[in-house]
């Protein structure tokens, strides 16, 4: 996985075979173009994961948190809660909030899990991440209706 997703890995992994191979072969300057735009490629999607992983784990456990403190402070946030009223008394359930952060969390984990599965799969250029905004939206994996520059696995 990692010499399929690091560039710094890949790197080596080429200079290995390069040593091993020693045929003589010229390296054409379209190939050192591609291998430069994968490179890239590849770090905004190693960044944009460990931001998924980030939000996702921060999301989860910020629910489990809240439910944590929820049950330990339980008869003083039901006499807020009464005091409030509804509808905003709803606000104070620490366990809705847990299911509600739990859920979130777990989505990023299932679309970080689609994400790596096309990479590891050399499928990159053909599916995308959307992610509009960081905290106010969540991401999405669609298909590309025009494939970028590269060459996926698939077509070779």
């Amino acid at each position: 996985m990692e010499v399929n997703l690091r560039p710094s890995r890949r790197r080596r992994a080429r200079k290995h075979q390069q040593q091993q191979q020693q045929n003589g072969k010229t390296v054409s300057p379209n190939d050192i173009a591609e291998q430069a735009r994968q490179d890239d490629r590849d770090e905004k999607i190693l960044s944009t994961m460990w931001t998924m992983i980030a939000y996702g784990l921060s999301t989860f456990l910020g629910g489990f948190a809240i439910w944590a403190l929820d049950n330990q402070y339980c008869s003083t946030i039901r006499a807020w809660r009464a005091e409030i009223g509804l509808p905003w008394g709803i606000l104070l359930e620490g366990h809705g909030w847990w299911h509600v952060m739990t859920g979130i969390g777990s989505f990023y984990y299932i679309v970080w899990g689609i994400w790596l599965r096309h990479c590891l799969n050399g499928r990159q250029d053909e599916y995308e991440i959307v992610w509009p905004r960081l905290v106010t939206s969540l991401p999405s994996i669609v298909k590309r209706k025009i494939p970028t520059a590269g060459v996926s696995r698939k077509s070779q």
